[in-house]
């Protein structure tokens, strides 16, 4: 029996809240990097911090929107994508984390975000949101 089926509500409630995240994560970090520099513990020094953080929000932003918008026969299309952008920047976290290139605190709480949107979509992959969404 598999995880997606024993706990298939969980699963699509998680899967249809995550959209909304991305969305509020990512106009939050678009609108005052600041505090979200602030809230992963990155030193604000403006500048190229703001310019990765408000990429990285928009690129959340734009996956948000574009499952809450989407029809439904391109839903999946987009839990597909999230979720290798998930995998990839969980990746990236890890090697700088590894690496020292950003603080292990700051690593852990992004590796939070990524984990938690990658586990979801890989949980999620399997069962039909959709339908338990309607």
């Amino acid at each position: 029996m598999t995880r997606t089926r024993t706990h298939p509500t969980m699963i699509a409630t998680a899967s249809r809240l995550l959209p909304w995240f991305r969305v509020v994560f990512g106009a939050i970090g678009l609108l005052v990097p600041r505090v979200l520099g602030r809230w992963y513990g990155l030193s604000a020094n403006g500048g190229s911090l703001d310019v990765a953080l408000r990429y990285a929000c928009i690129r959340a932003l734009g996956l948000g929107i574009g499952r809450l918008t989407a029809s439904r026969a391109t839903r999946r299309e987009w839990d597909r994508i999230a979720l290798l952008i998930d995998v990839l920047d969980t990746l990236m976290l890890l090697e700088a984390g590894i690496r020292g290139r950003i603080p292990k605190r700051s690593a852990l709480v992004m590796l939070s975000g990524t984990i938690s949107g990658a586990a979801i979509g890989f949980l999620a992959r399997d069962s039909d949101p959709v339908r338990a969404a309607d």
